[in-house]
């Protein structure tokens, strides 16, 4: 009988992400925000299995989706669920019934709309203070507005991006959007623990 090192699992490993072959990807539903932020899907499913599939209805726009999870079908109203993972892996989250894909989840969660008319699609970004703020669109006003206290990241806004009104910026140094970014370099640190105040 041969056995393999640690060394040549890893290399296998390696040889067979190098061929394409990848993992293969789930889809399913988060229930609520806690989910969303521990990673936990309900009904999650192998999306090339015949026996899973989400169907949405947002072409039609109605109120609910279906699971299939392997021989059971299950309806969730859009309005009790947080979101869900689609099979190219991307998160999204429902809010009043339309899909806003999570570009990222930090102290700001940004999302993406996809609004159209059949013949030319838009992005419209939103965002919300952590992942069950309200949604809003992502503009200065609501920005100041959801952080009146925050005078600091309200000049970092108007100093980084002057004129500009596109605020879905991405740092690539940083790793994040510039808006983010900005929100967590001026929050003011918690005061340590002095004598006279514990």
């Amino acid at each position: 009988m041969k056995s393999f090192s640690a060394g040549t699992f890893v290399v296998l490993i390696a040889a067979v992400e190098s061929l394409g072959v990848a993992a293969p990807r789930t889809s399913g539903i988060y229930l609520t925000a806690a989910d969303y932020s521990d990673g936990r899907l309900t009904a999650e499913g192998d999306c090339g299995s015949s026996g899973h599939k989400l169907e949405l209805h947002d072409v039609l726009n109605k109120s609910y989706i279906h699971v299939t999870h392997g021989t059971e079908t299950s309806r969730y109203a859009k309005s009790d669920l947080f979101g869900f993972r689609a099979c190219d892996g991307k998160d999204y989250r429902f809010v009043s019934n339309k899909e806003f894909r999570i570009l990222e989840a930090k102290e700001l969660y940004i999302y993406e709309q996809r609004v159209g008319n059949g013949r030319s699609i838009n992005e419209v970004y939103h965002f919300s203070k952590g992942s069950n703020g309200a949604v809003l669109p992502l503009t200065r006003e609501n920005l100041k507005y959801a952080f009146p206290d925050n005078r600091a990241f309200q000049e970092s806004l108007d100093q980084t991006f002057g004129a500009k009104k596109d605020l879905a910026q991405y740092d690539r140094l940083h790793k994040m959007f510039k808006v983010n970014w900005l929100l967590i370099a001026t929050q003011t640190p918690e005061p340590s623990p002095t004598p006279e105040n514990r």
